[in-house]
């Protein structure tokens, strides 16, 4: 079994090369989580070759070191996934209380606050620690509890408020959380010999990894290549997707990639949301894709910032306009600008 843990291992670090080599954007937690899934197989790999209770301890907190940390880093990347705003102080909070759980997790030979004994055995040629909890065991599993708990949520959520890109996406994203879930369940059920947990791993990497090319792959299909319209002088804006403009309306497209296509400051929008008396007529939704367009940007960008499919963008779009009385962007702008006054 020490070669199965060997093998695990090595295919983990391969797989921080290849997160690296698909993540265009460097997400941190998402190159963090995968090092650390590593980081927590090569401690199962080091239990199993150990030789004497020492060493078999100092691979068990490796094996915690990956473990405590990843909920933590699956956690901050599902919500930038999700693109749920959190407060800035939110991460380190939650890395605080990671390192005290790890702090308890590595007390075995030290206190007997976690495991009230530990020794090993060793069954053809692998090495099993044998342990005893302590009291304070539990909130090991407060902490998977509670993470598990809470990332479910923000799949849900996502699923059924509509904030996700496609049936794929939604499919990878739920695979990622409960297979971990369904896994370590499965865990405490069975015989003490093998953690499964290696393996449930590295398949939620697989997950993750698709689901990232995925998104990226969106992206980049979707990537705005500002376009710049020609309009009469009483018209507002010489840049105006091309893609939102009404019928009949003449244009003059180039590429422009160094411009970032900014209409209205951000300031100058909630002047005009803030102004307009109609404007409580909107969803909360139809507020955030209108700050969207009126900082000019395509409806296939916002529906990817906003983590939902282009149709749902164009029906809450649709929505705004009859909200408003425009039918399309020009209007809306014109309609708009009056209240920065």
């Amino acid at each position: 079994m020490s070669v199965l843990y060997g093998v695990i291992s090595i295919v983990a670090l391969a797989l921080v090369g290849v997160c690296i080599a698909v993540d265009k954007k460097r997400d941190i937690y998402l190159l963090c989580m995968f090092i650390f899934v590593f980081v927590c197989n090569l401690g199962y790999f080091l239990i199993s070759v150990s030789k004497t209770v020492e060493f078999a301890l100092n691979a068990n907190r490796v094996a915690y070191l990956g473990q405590v940390f990843l909920p933590f880093f699956l956690f901050m990347m599902l919500m930038g996934i999700c693109k749920i705003e959190y407060p800035k102080y939110l991460p380190k909070v939650l890395c605080g209380v990671s390192v005290v759980i790890l702090l308890i997790a590595a007390s075995p030979g030290v206190v007997t606050w976690y495991y009230k004994s530990a020794h090993i055995e060793i069954t053809d040629g692998t090495t099993f620690i044998v342990r005893e909890h302590g009291p304070l065991h539990a909130l090991y599993y407060v902490y998977l509890g509670g993470y598990f708990a809470v990332d479910a949520f923000i799949v849900v959520r996502s699923i059924i408020k509509g904030e996700i890109v496609s049936k794929l996406h939604a499919f990878f994203l739920m695979a990622a959380v409960f297979c971990n879930i369904v896994v370590w369940f499965i865990g405490q059920l069975l015989p003490r010999g093998f953690e499964y947990l290696s393996l449930s791993y590295i398949t939620t990497e697989v997950f993750i990894l698709l689901l990232y090319g995925i998104l990226q792959e969106y992206n980049f299909m979707t990537k705005n290549v500002p376009v710049a319209i020609t309009v009469p002088e009483n018209n507002i804006s010489p840049t105006v997707p091309t893609d939102e403009l009404g019928d009949g309306q003449t244009v003059e497209v180039w590429d422009d990639e160094d411009s970032n296509g900014e209409l209205f400051t951000p300031s100058d929008i909630e002047r005009m949301l803030a102004g307009c008396e109609t404007m409580s007529e909107l969803t909360g939704r139809e507020r955030d894709v209108l700050r969207r367009i009126l900082s000019n940007k395509r409806r296939k960008d916002i529906a990817f910032e906003l983590c939902v499919s282009e149709s749902t963008i164009k029906k809450h779009t649709s929505s705004v306009y009859r909200k408003l009385s425009v039918r399309n962007r020009l209007e809306l702008f014109a309609k708009l600008k009056q209240y920065m006054r």
